[in-house]
């Protein structure tokens, strides 16, 4: 021990909370040399629950003084400056301008300088990309616990005692320590009561019973729990429990949790890793052994649900290219090589996770290996409201939550997850209770359109239901527009046409062109009502253009229905934006292939335009209409054009 710690635990004799938050902190960072460098570190604590932010910092400050005479004028000349980028209450929140704008202002200094927050997330990323590092604390050791005891309150506590209280949060130890040698009346009244709270409804631990938004995966995952019930009381062969399943969906969907609630539901363990950690243990030859050993582990705990995440950067055998090719080639080999194992297999169900499937190799997607591809999509809003009231652990139990849940549009389970973490550790802040308004003013904030932006959505999401209801495939569920803008979520809509798809069935070269039909009767209807279009109907990556070129590509290249019959690229490929830019009649063919679908959609536009002004009409007054509705009010407007005429 130094000579400044020596003096520090002889003079100022810190409290036991105190203690524990240097012994901490002291492990923690006996990893880390430049916070004994001359040079002023920059380095991120993320502190979970574990002590109050003051005594951390007051352990790392000790841990930069020079001497003695620093150590007793420490609070008047910090040696360290602490960026503070905690929310300072629920309704004023520290702006993150602010916060990157007294860090950088820091950096010019020639002070270390800390930021210590409770979750990763909470430092700002200019603070991540500069920081020399970044350290997660952990709870005290059972020596830590022993020395606190003999040191604070003169209380000697066996080793295995200390270990026992490890289980323990650092409020409860202080609690108990307090009580001098009555410290196990304490804990034991803690424990009873935690026992208790463990019964509360609001507590249930996490399974597909009690995870919304699922859907079909839900539906699967419960399936799967009975023929593994079945299997394993021997009325059910293996070769008939589905044993592998392809779950894709937008980041944030739950992928990762439903595999978890997959695994409790079965009653059997989870094994989870992901080509990153494999890719960890160094090259192609490592790679391939970090892989079957994950396999064999998921071997020696069968019966399990083994999870391997984000499976789409595996690789695909059919667009690799380049010096890189054979790498992948073995890759996707091995992995497949694992799958096969038909006796080794036995007992373990593969979950993989990735955001987009077309991008899966198809060998892992036969029967045997991965035989099912289930989406799991955004949550609508019953399911965002089960998902915030799963959050809240029976706060706000007695509260509707229902416009919150509607504010939420677009975000995923993993955004309310956060929304929800953030409005408590603002009720935190202020030693306070979780209320309604710490959610209210946590909500991402809108802007209300114009009167004429929102006509003018609404002109393009009604074009897209006349069209449909005279040339498309499928049921109309709804249409509706959002007349304000959400800043935050996952996806961004500000209006929808949502279509119940028919039975799977052929289709022809007549179904294609209706759906292009459809996806560009957006822009169509614009240009008919205001002369010109808007942006909003191409730009990203889900745009009716973007959706429009896929399909028109894949008309042309790949399915047949152009002027040859070569096979340019797979269905689904993200390969199209390359085919177009490196083949000159290619492109013009889908151009052409665009330029008539545009105007056939314009030409029924026109037909209808009576029902078309009805219905867009109907969405400026009511902003969602029924797919029941949609059609009552165009068969209203056409029998009426009729008297007319």
């Amino acid at each position: 021990m130094s000579d400044i710690l020596r003096h520090y635990f002889q003079k100022e004799k810190p409290q036991f909370h105190q203690f524990l938050a240097h012994c901490i902190v002291r492990r923690a960072l006996r990893s880390v040399p430049e916070i004994r460098l001359s040079h002023p570190p920059v380095i991120g604590i993320i502190a979970g629950r574990n002590p109050p932010m003051d005594e951390i910092q007051d352990a790392l400050t000790l841990l930069r003084l020079p001497d003695l005479k620093v150590l007793r004028n420490r609070f008047q000349d910090p040696v360290a400056v602490f960026l503070d980028c905690e929310p300072t209450s629920t309704k004023r929140p520290r702006k993150l301008e602010k916060i990157e704008e007294e860090f950088l202002i820091a950096l010019k200094g020639k002070k270390a300088i800390f930021a210590v927050v409770e979750e990763e997330g909470d430092l700002p990323d200019l603070f991540r990309k500069i920081a020399d590092r970044i350290i997660y604390l952990e709870g005290p050791t059972p020596r830590h616990l022993q020395a606190a005891f003999a040191y604070c309150v003169r209380v000697q506590i066996s080793l295995e005692d200390a270990e026992r209280l490890t289980r323990h949060s650092l409020f409860d130890l202080t609690m108990a320590a307090s009580r001098g040698k009555s410290w196990r009346k304490v804990l034991e009244a803690i424990s009873e009561d935690k026992s208790k709270a463990d019964e509360n409804p609001a507590n249930v631990e996490l399974s597909l019973e009690t995870l919304a938004g699922l859907g079909e995966a839900g539906e699967w995952g419960r399936e799967l729990a009975v023929d593994l019930k079945e299997w394993r009381t021997g009325k059910l062969p293996w070769s008939d429990v589905n044993r592998g399943v392809l779950v894709a969906g937008p980041p944030g969907t739950g992928k990762t949790t439903y595999a978890k609630a997959l695994a409790k539901s079965c009653g059997v363990e989870l094994v989870a890793s992901s080509l990153a950690q494999w890719q960890a243990a160094g090259h192609l030859g490592d790679l391939l052994k970090a892989m079957r050993r994950t396999f064999a582990e998921a071997r020696k705990k069968a019966p399990c649900v083994l999870f391997l995440d984000e499976f789409d950067s595996v690789g695909d055998r059919r667009t690799v290219r380049g010096d890189n090719a054979l790498y992948v080639v073995e890759k996707i080999n091995g992995l497949l090589e694992c799958l096969d194992g038909v006796e080794d297999r036995e007992g373990i169900v593969v979950v993989a996770a990735c955001n987009h499937p077309e991008i899966v190799d198809p060998a892992f997607l036969r029967p045997g290996r991965l035989e099912r591809t289930i989406c799991i999509p955004l949550p609508d809003r019953q399911a965002r409201e089960q998902i915030l009231r799963w959050h809240l652990k029976g706060a706000l139990e007695h509260k509707d939550l229902s416009n919150i849940a509607d504010r939420l549009e677009g975000h995923s389970g993993a955004d309310i997850e956060k929304f929800v973490r953030d409005a408590r550790r603002s009720a935190r802040r202020e030693r306070r209770d979780l209320e309604h308004d710490d959610l209210v003013s946590r909500l991402p904030n809108r802007i209300a359109f114009s009167q004429a932006d929102l006509r003018r959505i609404a002109v393009h999401e009604a074009g897209h239901a006349i069209v449909h209801a005279s040339v498309g495939d499928g049921e109309i569920v709804r249409l509706r527009i959002e007349p304000e803008l959400a800043m935050q979520g996952t996806k961004v809509e500000v209006g929808c046409l949502e279509i119940r798809k028919s039975a799977l069935k052929g289709r022809t070269r007549r179904d294609y062109e209706a759906q292009l039909m459809v996806h560009l009767a957006g822009l169509a209807a614009e240009e008919l009502v205001f002369g010109e279009i808007a942006d909003g109907g191409g730009g990203s990556s889900g745009s009716d253009l973007a959706f429009a070129t896929q399909i028109a590509t894949e008309m042309e290249a790949s399915l047949g229905f152009g002027d040859s019959l070569v096979q340019l690229i797979p269905n689904g490929s993200k390969q199209v934006r390359e085919v177009l830019l490196t083949d000159r009649v290619l492109r013009q063919r889908v151009e052409a292939t665009l330029d008539k679908a545009y105007e056939d959609a314009r030409g029924i536009l026109e037909e209808n335009k009576p029902a078309h002004e009805a219905l867009f009409d109907a969405l400026m007054q009511r902003h969602e209409l029924k797919g029941r509705e949609v059609l009552e009010i165009i068969s209203g407007a056409g029998e009426e054009n009729r008297r007319v005429g």
